[in-house]
């Protein structure tokens, strides 16, 4: 292989990765809903690229368990499981957890303010953008775990928001978080970071993930994932 050769192979391989980090994104971001199904051609438009790229990041995103291929061209958003969600709460309730009690112990004035910024963002974005709700939710999330220092923590944490993100927005908008109702969890996570009190933390944002397993049973109660398998199949159509 000559040098040229070679560089137009870590193109292509950069263009894959590209689009696997775009809708890795996109799935924790709640961009796609449970059951919804793709197709490669109509992503590989929005992406405007071949059809290689995407594919291969459709099969790494299956090799995930982010996505389900049904047939050669039957990609779907696999559905709200509530055996999976369960289980992806779990691992979330005890490594998000202890990030949390690491983050209040090394915070800085500077962290808090951030985390402010961010509640306040994901509430007002509650009344008018549940979309945006979403994103700014995990972002606020993430921004406690970085908070931590543990990347290996993050990179877990961050696969389940990308195999639960779908449901999750799913269920904000069965349920959306309402201002002036009550204390939110991430209230008491910002309170406890700012007095540095590490066990604190851990249990505030623990009672804001077990909140939130409480969208399986929303969920599974709604029957959405069979409508959206159903919605989806007729837009491929």
């Amino acid at each position: 292989m000559n040098e040229a050769q070679s560089f137009l192979q870590v193109s292509k391989l950069n263009l894959s990765g590209q689009v696997y980090a775009q809708l890795r994104s996109a799935l924790m971001d709640g961009r796609f809903i449970p059951g919804e199904r793709l197709t490669i051609a109509n992503l590989a438009a929005h992406f405007g690229t071949s059809i290689t790229p995407v594919r291969e990041a459709i099969f790494r995103l299956v090799s995930d368990q982010a996505l389900e291929m049904r047939a050669a061209t039957a990609i779907h958003v696999p559905p709200a499981d509530g055996t999976r969600l369960r289980e992806v709460q779990l691992v979330r309730l005890e490594l998000e957890g202890a990030a949390a009690a690491a983050a209040a112990e090394r915070a800085t004035d500077e962290d808090v303010r951030r985390l402010e910024k961010l509640h306040r963002q994901f509430m007002e974005a509650a009344a008018e953008d549940l979309a945006e709700s979403s994103i700014m939710n995990r972002d606020f999330h993430f921004a406690l775990v970085r908070m931590a220092g543990l990347p290996l923590v993050e990179k877990i944490v961050e696969n389940c928001w990308v195999l639960s993100g779908p449901a999750l927005r799913r269920f904000i908008e069965l349920s959306p978080p309402a201002r002036g109702a009550g204390r939110h969890p991430h209230e008491d996570v910002i309170a406890a970071v700012r007095r540095r009190d590490g066990p604190a933390a851990r249990e505030a944002i623990g009672r804001d993930i077990r909140w939130g397993i409480s969208m399986v049973e929303k969920l599974e109660s709604s029957g959405d994932d069979k409508a959206a398998d159903r919605v989806g199949a007729s837009a491929a159509r």
